[in-house]
């Protein structure tokens, strides 16, 4: 019994060396007449051990050996196409973009029940973060907590319902399977595992796989759409940074009441936006060339009422770009390239359309964030609104405090937000999800509520019922409302923020809430695309000043 981890070289690729790095000699394994493949191995030097240093002035560090990694891929030719079997370091001998994507998830999905997945790796789209969730016993992709609409699937295992197949089946962009099979036998394994990477049969019990599939980063796909991107933002350099499909947004979650603005230079000189946005870019680097190096060696940086950095991001990482292309949509966001399902577009985009908007509008946006502006509303409107903005309520558990709204009037439960990327949208919606969802089923929820509330806002108060299990939220509406600088006259939103609101929209639906709505607070001309730039005191004014 054997493990192996095995790569599917592209259809491109047509000699082994076309698939791997530089380094790595060949020989080639055969028995007489008959070659089974080619082996690479690449040596490394032995060296001492990592902990050697620890003891260097206690101990000769010969007395302490040395360690060796070994590299190696088995190349073998089935049926026209390559397969790359890699050992020890040995995946590193691999071009990034020499390997087909997912074509172990693929037969692995092919190759298994929907309810036999042993462990599932997923990537939450918008909050980038990853997660391997295990059981002790065969199950559904849904007892994995996976949602299959926000969850990208990295990587499944389980076991095959052909146990020729292997004992145990992991993929991800390789397949990795345990199986008792020896040199002779390989090909003919490969050759049932090349049967399985080209079945659809997986989309009758898997179709949500196919919804989003995150590509190589800098593989031979993403790379094309880098140059299509490039090419996107030469277009927008010669308009001032006015261009479709394109465009700069806060990657991360801001404090506000620290950021006053966003630069793309330390410079004095450049002044500071109001926001992230392509002709601030273009006017920070006019004379550059907008090449991806350009973008990842470029930032973005949030600063202070000093104009001190607070964070930054690679330009790239800002970039927010949706692309057709052969009749496939791709997206940028947050740095990675993402193909999309074009009926999973449609129906996200139709979800979107049909959510209701909210008709009676906020007053313009001319503040110096969300903070001033929220208290602002809340004066100037009479009573319609009270501000709740910062007020945290102690439910306690793992949620432990939970701001209830930004604004709330007439059981109306308003969330603020800058524009900005799918993350921070997404952490928005999120936001009024966790709101909505204590509202109706925890029973103290009003009670903290209405301890911040003045008088004329209080929520009517459950009778004392030692039964309760949900109050009724039907005369209740949450909405969510986006600053946005966009001329456009309803709300954008970032596909992946899409996404998550799609999502949010249909759970608080189901909680029973009478509407969930969306409008977008425009931003004064004023605002819109405007550098201040701050007088510089001279350090003899300052010392003068301290006299």
């Amino acid at each position: 019994m054997a493990t192996f981890t095995i790569y599917l070289l592209r259809e491109a690729i047509k000699r082994a060396e076309d698939g791997l790095v530089e380094g790595a000699k060949g020989h080639e394994i055969r028995d007489g007449e008959s070659v089974y493949g080619t082996l690479f191995v690449k040596q490394t030097p032995a060296r001492p051990p990592k902990w050697a240093n620890l003891f260097d002035i206690y101990v000769d560090r010969r007395l302490l050996g040395t360690v060796q990694s070994s590299a190696a891929v088995f190349v073998v030719p089935v049926d026209g196409r390559l397969f790359a079997l890699t050992f020890g370091q040995g995946r590193f001998l691999l071009n990034p973009d020499a390997y087909e994507e997912r074509f172990g998830l693929i037969v692995t999905l092919n190759s298994i029940k929907s309810d036999a997945l042993r462990s599932v790796e997923k990537r939450a789209l918008v909050d980038d973060q990853n997660s391997r969730i295990q059981t002790s016993q065969a199950a559904s992709a849904l007892s994995f907590g996976l949602d299959i609409e926000r969850d990208l699937v990295r990587g499944i295992v389980g076991r095959p319902t052909d146990l020729a197949l292997g004992k145990r089946l992991a993929g991800a962009d390789a397949l990795t399977v345990t199986a008792d099979v020896a040199v002779v036998g390989l090909r003919k394994l490969l050759r049932r595992y090349l049967k399985k990477f080209y079945s659809k049969d997986y989309q009758a019990n898997f179709p949500w796989v196919d919804h989003v599939r995150q590509l190589i980063p800098k593989g031979q796909a993403a790379t094309k759409l880098d140059a299509i991107l490039v090419e996107k933002l030469k277009e927008a350099w010669k308009k001032n940074g006015l261009i479709e499909g394109c465009w700069l947004a806060v990657p991360d979650i801001v404090d506000w009441s620290v950021v006053d603005g966003f630069k793309f230079t330390l410079s004095r000189s450049e002044g500071v936006s109001n926001d992230l946005h392509l002709p601030g870019l273009v006017q920070a680097y006019p004379d550059e060339e907008p090449t991806i190096s350009f973008l990842r060696k470029h930032y973005a940086f949030s600063v202070n009422d000093e104009e001190q950095p607070v964070d930054r991001w690679p330009i790239y990482r800002c970039i927010h770009c949706e692309i057709d292309e052969n009749g496939k949509s791709f997206i940028l966001s947050a740095g990675r390239w993402f193909e999309i399902d074009r009926d999973f577009v449609g129906s996200v985009e139709a979800a979107f359309a049909e959510m209701p908007r909210y008709i009676q509008s906020f007053p313009v946006y001319n503040h110096a964030n969300e903070d001033e502006y929220n208290k602002f509303v809340a004066k100037e409107s009479n009573g319609k609104w009270c501000l709740m903005d910062k007020k945290m309520l102690a439910v306690g558990g793992i949620r432990d405090k939970v701001e209830f709204c930004d604004l709330y009037g007439d059981r109306k439960l308003v969330h603020v937000k800058h524009y900005g990327s799918s993350a921070v949208l997404g952490h928005l919606f999120n936001q009024g999800l966790v709101s909505g969802e204590l509202l109706r089923s925890h029973q103290a929820y009003v009670g903290l509520a209405n301890a911040e509330l003045p008088q004329a806002h209080k929520i009517p108060v459950d009778p004392d019922n030692e039964k309760f299990v949900a109050r009724d939220v039907s005369s209740y509406a949450i909405i969510f409302a986006i600053i946005s600088q966009s001329e456009k006259p309803d709300v954008h939103l970032p596909f992946f923020a899409k996404v998550v609101l799609k999502s949010v929209n249909a759970r608080l639906l189901e909680l029973g809430y009478g509407k969930v709505m969306l409008t977008k607070i425009s931003c004064d001309p004023l605002v819109k695309l405007t550098k201040h730039v701050k007088e510089r005191t001279s350090r003899r004014r300052k010392h003068l000043g301290r006299k």
